[in-house]
This record gives structure tokens, C-alpha cells and sequence, in this order.
């Protein structure tokens, strides 16, 4: 039996104190107890997604799988060797689980209100055993590629991806998360062995738990299990080589009015440190450039140019960035000269000033503290770093971010960025 403790870190703007310790075996695990909810939300995230499709082992070189896979891996780690559902177990303990797949990240999680034990075991066993067989391989290929079709058949699912894929050519970010229809079908048993043996290791994944549970239990349970030793990591994921955008194109799909979308790719890499920060500040530009309280959309939406379907996606890690902003619109070309235009000439758009920067900073403020009422949203958005802040330094963030700050943010992603529109007209 090894002693397990938790340093403790304190967020005074929340008034939450985070506990945080790392297993002998390399697991880095986070608590935030919460008494107040009747809940408990548990959460192992796995550093691999939808883009670690070539990597590096030392002893093997250079690897190279299908599109896709680990979103296909994430769907078999629920089968037993039995062929008995995991997802099942954790419905016996009267628990509820799921699971996702982003771009970087896989996350399995379980919400329950008792059992807190029996349920981390389950979760345990659900990222550290695999059981794959030809049949059960060939069974989940049928699954996953009637999900694939499902969100072809969504046009906003569609607008996304065939951006990105324009802003990201031939790199892994140019095809849907779950694959392709031929990717899928390449994905072979021997390929969810090698990328689970890659990355499914303690020293590559974290456990938060959030909700109504103590600290000393928590501690008891890890300090009785048995963890196994510290395996390092072995694998370098490969950078994303950038190629020339595609500035413009469409598609024509069953919908009632067109979609626009406008994307921009940041060039280079941002530390890992000055991720979180610079994903708000990119927020706080384009909100006020496009948001609701902005006066470019009063106009439009005044016009009946633009609607309440206009919304914002940013997305900042070490290895990419892009900030995209999809809407319905019957003015599809116009609205693209204007918003494109806008942006390249942001540092002197009427919508950023002051006044106007305090209003969203308020309203994100506000919203920020509204879902720390969700114990779900908690569980997905923390994530904890050695380096930088966390969602919980937001209020900090927000406190001390400057409209200088915001301009220079703006700066980094648009002079030396890719500005692209893609458009969905009605067939």
C-alpha cells in the first residue's frame, strides 16, 4: 500500500480549491469536490485525437494509420471479450457513461450519484484492457459508418468539416473526425492494437472527478490499488504540415437558405502555455466584431441579412488554431465580402473599443459563472497543465486582459493567417 496525497491550488475568483496529485504509474489525477450537488462527474481524457494519425516510435519509426482510428477505438474499448457492453456495467451501478473524440483528446466519462469506487473500476477497466477481435472489428465498421453518414446528411456538420478541410489540405484535419467512408473501411484490427498499445498509457491520460464525494476517500482508494510503474512515452506525434488554402468553394445540399462560413488558419505554433489565454482573447475580438452586441450585426439582423444562427468556433492548441463563424444567410457572397473585409481591417473596426470590449468581457463573465452550476460542463472543459491556466482562471483572465491585448492577439492570428469562405446553396 503507497500513500497517495493531493497538493492543493486555490482559485480565489471561484472560490474552488483544485486537488491534484500524480500516480506512481504516471496518471495525473484532479478532484474538485463540490457538496452542494448531489452528483459526482469522473472523466479520463487520453491525449490522442482525430489528428494523430502519423507518429513516431523509437524502435518502428515513422507510423502512419487510417483516418479516423481513434474515434474507432474509442467505440471498441466498450466491448468486452465477452462481447458484453461496458457501457451496461456502469447502467448496473445506476451510473451514466459516455464518450468523445475532438481533434487531440479521447474522454470517457460517468456520472452517478453512489458507487464511486465500483465506478472508477469500470472506468479503469474501459481505457487499460482492450478486447478486438476480426467479428467485433468488423461489427463496429458497419456502426461507425452509419454514424459518418448521419452527419453527412447535417448540413452544419458539413459546412464545418468541408471548411477546416479547405483551411487544413491534406492533413488529418481535412477529414471528418470518425473518417471517411474509405479510411473506415482501411481501419484493420492490427491498427487499434498499435494505437492502443501508442497511446492508452497512464502517463498519457488524466482522471478529474467533480461533484459530492471527499478528498480522504478519494485518497484511501488510490493509495489501496495497485498501480504498476511509471512507462514513459515513446511516441512523437507528427507536426501538421501546412499547405495552400482552398479561399473559396460550395457545395449544394437540401437546406431551406444557404450557409456561409468564413474561416481563418493562424500560422505557426503557440505554446502550450499561452493556449487558454490566447483562445479567450481570440473570443473577446471576434465577439466583439460579430457578436450580438456589436453593431455590424444589429445592422444585418435589423436587414433580415443575418439571423441567430451566427455562431463562433475557436480552437487553439500547440499544433493548430483557426477561428471559424458559420450562419444562415439569403446574402451568402455579399456577407462573405463584408465579413472577410472586417477582419483583415479589424484594428480599426468601430465595433473594438473599450466600452464596447468591458460589455463582452461582462457578458462572458456572467456566462462563465452560469456553468459553474453544470457539473458536466466542468468535468468536460477542465483540463489540468503543468504550464499555463485553466478554466478556472478565467475570471483572473478577463480581469487583466487589456484591449491592447486583444488587438495584439488579433494581430497574431490575421496578418500572417488564411482567410477562406465556403458556402452550402439549396439544391
Amino acid at each position: 500500500m503507497t500513500p497517495v496525497t493531493f497538493e492543493e491550488k486555490y482559485y480565489p475568483a471561484v472560490k474552488e480549491t483544485v486537488y491534484q496529485t500524480r500516480l506512481s504509474n504516471g496518471l495525473t489525477v484532479s478532484l474538485l469536490p463540490k457538496k452542494q450537488f448531489n452528483e459526482v462527474y469522473g472523466v479520463v481524457t487520453v491525449q490522442f485525437g482525430s489528428v494523430d494519425t502519423s507518429f513516431t516510435i523509437s524502435e518502428k519509426g515513422l507510423q502512419s494509420y487510417p483516418a479516423g482510428i481513434a474515434h474507432f477505438l474509442e467505440h471498441k474499448l466498450f466491448e468486452r471479450e465477452n462481447a458484453e457492453d461496458i457501457m451496461e456495467s456502469f447502467t448496473c451501478l445506476g451510473a451514466d457513461s459516455n464518450a468523445f473524440t475532438s481533434f487531440t483528446k479521447t474522454s470517457y466519462l460517468f456520472s452517478t450519484i453512489d458507487q464511486l469506487s465500483e465506478n472508477l473500476d469500470l472506468l479503469e477497466e474501459l481505457v487499460t484492457v482492450a478486447h478486438f477481435t476480426e467479428e467485433s472489428v468488423e461489427r463496429e465498421r458497419e456502426i461507425i459508418q452509419q454514424e459518418r453518414e448521419m452527419y453527412q446528411d447535417d448540413p452544419d456538420s458539413r459546412l464545418f468539416f468541408a471548411t477546416l478541410a479547405n483551411l487544413y489540405p491534406n492533413t488529418p484535419l481535412a477529414t471528418d473526425i470518425v473518417g471517411s467512408e474509405k479510411s473506415i473501411n482501411n481501419i484493420q484490427l492490427n491498427n487499434l492494437k498499435d494505437n492502443f498499445t501508442a497511446f492508452y498509457k497512464p502517463v498519457n491520460m488524466s482522471l478529474f472527478l467533480v461533484g459530492n464525494f471527499d478528498v480522504d476517500t478519494v485518497e484511501k482508494y488510490f493509495s489501496q490499488k495497485k498501480l504498476g510503474d511509471l512507462e514513459e512515452i515513446v511516441v512523437r506525434k507528427e507536426k501538421l504540415t501546412l499547405q495552400a488554402v482552398k479561399e473559396t468553394d460550395s457545395l449544394r445540399m437540401e437546406v431551406s437558405s444557404p450557409k456561409l462560413a468564413v474561416g481563418i488558419r493562424g500560422a505557426g505554433e503557440v505554446a502550450e502555455e499561452d493556449c487558454y489565454r490566447y483562445n479567450v482573447l481570440l473570443k473577446l475580438l471576434f465577439t466583439m466584431m460579430f457578436g450580438w452586441t456589436s453593431e455590424r450585426f444589429q445592422k444585418l439582423y435589423e436587414t433580415g441579412k443575418l439571423d441567430a444562427s451566427l455562431s463562433l468556433e475557436v480552437e487553439v492548441n500547440s499544433r493548430f488554431h483557426f477561428v471559424m463563424l458559420t450562419m444562415d444567410t439569403k446574402e451568402p457572397v455579399s456577407l462573405s465580402h463584408q465579413f472577410r473585409k472586417a477582419i483583415r481591417q479589424f484594428s480599426s473596426d468601430a465595433d473594438i473599443t473599450e466600452e464596447h470590449l468591458d460589455l463582452v468581457k461582462s457578458e462572458m463573465f456572467g456566462e462563465f459563472f452560469s456553468s459553474m452550476n453544470s457539473l458536466e460542463f466542468i468535468a468536460t472543459q477542465y483540463e489540468p497543465v503543468d504550464k499555463g491556466e485553466t478554466i478556472f482562471d478565467l475570471p483572473k483572465i478577463l480581469q487583466e486582459i487589456t484591449l491592447d491585448d486583444v488587438l495584439e492577439a488579433g494581430h497574431r492570428l490575421i496578418d500572417d493567417g488564411d482567410l477562406i469562405d465556403f458556402t452550402i446553396f439549396p439544391s
